[in-house]
C-alpha cells in the first residue's frame, strides 16, 4: 500500500516502471524496423495487390489440404483459401496471380489436378493492381483519420495533453500490430485492416475510462501530485479493465480456434490488439499524460 501527500493511497505503483517498459516498447519497435529491413516489407492480401478471387464447387467433398496442394503446385501466388459450408465441397479461393488466366483455363488445370472429381467455378472477380494502390491509400487515410478525429475528441472532452496521450497509445497498439504482422508472416488484408480499427476503439476506450478517473480524483484530491492521481486511477480502474480485456480475449480466441482460416488474421492481430491495448492504457497513455505536467506535479 503507497500513501502519499494530500491523504491518497493505492495498492499498486503501476508508473514506478514505466520507463523500462517504454524502452520495452521501444525496443520492440526497433525489431519491427529492422524485420521490415530484412523481409523486404510486409505481406499483402490480394486485396491490396490485386489478383482473383474464385468460388469453385467440386462434385465430392476434399480436403482443404488437398486444394492447397494444388494451388501451390500451380504456381498460383499468395493463396487464400476458405470452406464454405459443412460439406468441404465449396471453396473461396483467393489467389494473386491469375491476370492472363480465364475461367475455362482455371477449370482445365483444376480438372487435371482432381481427375476423380469434377469441379466447377460459380464465379470469379478481378482485382487489378489500380483497385490495390486505392485500397493501400484509402487504408492509410481511414486509420490517420481516425486518429485525428480521436485526438480533438479527447482534446474536446478533457485537455490537450490527454489526448496526446490517447493518440500516443493508439499509435503504440497500431506500430505494435504491424510489428507482429512482419513478425508472424501474416498478409495484411482488409480483415486486418477491420481488425485494426476495431483495437484502435477498444485501446481508446480503456484510456478513456482511466482518463475520465484521473479527472474525477484532480477533482478530490486538489493537494495531490498528479503521479499519484494517475496511480490511485489505475488502481480504481484495474477490476474493470482486467474483466474487460479477459472477457474480451477469451471470445476473440474462441473464433481465433473455431473461425477458420478466413478469420484467422482477423482474430489473431485483435487478440495481439487487446493485450497491448490493455497494456499501453496504463504504460503509455498515462505517462505521456503526466509528461505535461502542470505546478502540482511531482517528478518521480
Amino acid at each position: 500500500m503507497h500513501t502519499a501527500a494530500g491523504s491518497v493511497s493505492y495498492k499498486y505503483d503501476f508508473l514506478k516502471y514505466r520507463y523500462v517498459l517504454i524502452g520495452i516498447s521501444l525496443a520492440f519497435m526497433i525489431t519491427g524496423a529492422l524485420a521490415y529491413v530484412v523481409r523486404g516489407g510486409f505481406k499483402y492480401h490480394i486485396d491490396f495487390t490485386g489478383g482473383a478471387e474464385l468460388r469453385v464447387t467440386f462434385q465430392k467433398p476434399i480436403e482443404t489440404g488437398q486444394l492447397r496442394n494444388f494451388v501451390s503446385n500451380e504456381g498460383w501466388g499468395d493463396a487464400s483459401i476458405q470452406s464454405v459450408g459443412k460439406e468441404s465441397r465449396s471453396f473461396l479461393v483467393r489467389v494473386g496471380s491469375l491476370e492472363s488466366s480465364t475461367e475455362q483455363q482455371i477449370v482445365e488445370s483444376l480438372q487435371k489436378g482432381f481427375p476423380d472429381n469434377k469441379a466447377k467455378v460459380d464465379s470469379i472477380q478481378w482485382i487489378g493492381p489500380e483497385v490495390g494502390r486505392d485500397t493501400t491509400r484509402n487504408a492509410l487515410i481511414a486509420v490517420l483519420l481516425s486518429m485525428l478525429i480521436l485526438l480533438i475528441y479527447i482534446a474536446v472532452r478533457f485537455e490537450l495533453r490527454f489526448g496526446v496521450g490517447g493518440v500516443v497509445a493508439l499509435a503504440h497498439d497500431v506500430l505494435a500490430v504491424l510489428v507482429f504482422l512482419l513478425l508472424s508472416g501474416e498478409p495484411f488484408s482488409l480483415h486486418v485492416l477491420a481488425s485494426v480499427l476495431a483495437v484502435l476503439g477498444y485501446s481508446l476506450n480503456d484510456s478513456i475510462v482511466i482518463f475520465s478517473k484521473i479527472r474525477e480524483n484532480l477533482k478530490l484530491h486538489k493537494n495531490a501530485s498528479e503521479y499519484d492521481i494517475a496511480n490511485l486511477s489505475i488502481n480504481q480502474t484495474l477490476t474493470r479493465t482486467l474483466l474487460t480485456s479477459l472477457t474480451t480475449f477469451l471470445s476473440v480466441f474462441a473464433v481465433f480456434l473455431l473461425g477458420g482460416e478466413s478469420l484467422r488474421g482477423l482474430s489473431s492481430v485483435m487478440l495481439i490488439g487487446i493485450v497491448f491495448g490493455t497494456y499501453s492504457s496504463i504504460y503509455i497513455a498515462s505517462p505521456v499524460m503526466l509528461a505535461f505536467h502542470n505546478k502540482k506535479s511531482k517528478a518521480r
